[in-house]
């Protein structure tokens, strides 16, 4: 189930750019940059979450039970 997410993505994602930059013209690309600045404001929060998660999680497996 995890792979099916990264070749729906593979698929799907070129098909649905070139619609959105060609045929959508100068409001697809606008779309395409908010894709690309939404996403790069949500890696930070993201990272320190999986830091956070991580290390409690190893914290956990160092005590014993």
């Amino acid at each position: 189930m995890f792979g099916l997410g990264a070749g729906l993505s593979e698929a799907i994602g070129p098909g649905l750019l070139i619609w959105l930059c060609i045929t959508g013209g100068r409001p697809g690309w606008y779309v395409v940059g908010s894709l690309f600045l939404l996403t790069g404001l949500a890696m930070p929060p993201a990272v320190r979450w999986a830091r956070r998660h991580r290390r409690h999680h190893a914290a956990e497996q160092l005590v014993p039970v």
